[in-house]
């Protein structure tokens, strides 16, 4: 499947960028945790999606999708905010925590090498609203998640539907800027072919 994306960065200046983004899951395994992760990539609109901007990968098991959000260009500052994640039942009120493990070194956040960090998450509430991309209503969990670390306060808030997985997300960064992703489509392979030519995005 590809994920079509509607991605805005803002900072207490105003938004800095706003663009289209594309989330490509090809369905094979990832060459850096084949036992564990698919592979998939992020890639900004204009792009051949055979030479993405970040090449990672995602969890989906049946108990949890784990998902490494864009991590290139400005959006470097999501490596140390929770990475959207679901845990399945999802119930108002139920909580978890992931140990993330080591962040990347950052000068210009003033991270150094062997900061260790977990993320936690809360189901917050449950929802219906109405979907432009199936037409009808459809039924969401709101999950926050949060890291407290004395270097990093970061918080990820995320809208997760069954049928089209997280329909919204907002990254409010360690560094005060603000990521906003809204889906605005999604299509297989084969209808990425027919909407923009050979893997051209």
């Amino acid at each position: 499947m590809i994920y079509k994306y509607q991605v805005e960065n803002s900072t207490a200046n105003g938004i800095q960028k706003k663009q289209i983004m594309y989330l490509a899951c090809n369905g094979k395994a990832w060459v850096f945790d084949r036992q564990k992760q698919f592979s998939i990539a992020w890639v900004d609109e204009g792009k051949d999606i055979s030479s993405p901007n970040s090449s990672t990968g995602v969890i989906d098991n049946g108990d949890t999708i784990w998902l490494h959000p864009p991590r290139h260009d400005i959006y470097f500052v999501h490596e140390f905010t929770p990475f959207p994640e679901a845990r399945f039942p999802l119930t108002i009120g139920k909580q978890w925590t992931t140990d993330f493990g080591y962040v990347w070194p950052s000068k210009e956040l003033n991270i150094p090498n062997g900061v260790k960090v977990k993320h936690h998450y809360k189901v917050v509430s449950q929802f219906e609203e109405y979907s432009d991309i199936l037409q009808r209503n459809i039924n969401c969990f709101k999950i926050d998640g949060w890291l407290n670390h004395p270097l990093i306060q970061s918080k990820w808030i995320g809208v997760f539907n069954n049928e089209l997985g997280f329909i919204r997300m907002e990254f409010i960064n360690t560094n005060k800027s603000i990521t906003k992703m809204n889906l605005l489509d999604s299509f297989d392979w084969a209808q990425c072919k027919e909407r923009f030519g050979l893997f051209s995005l």
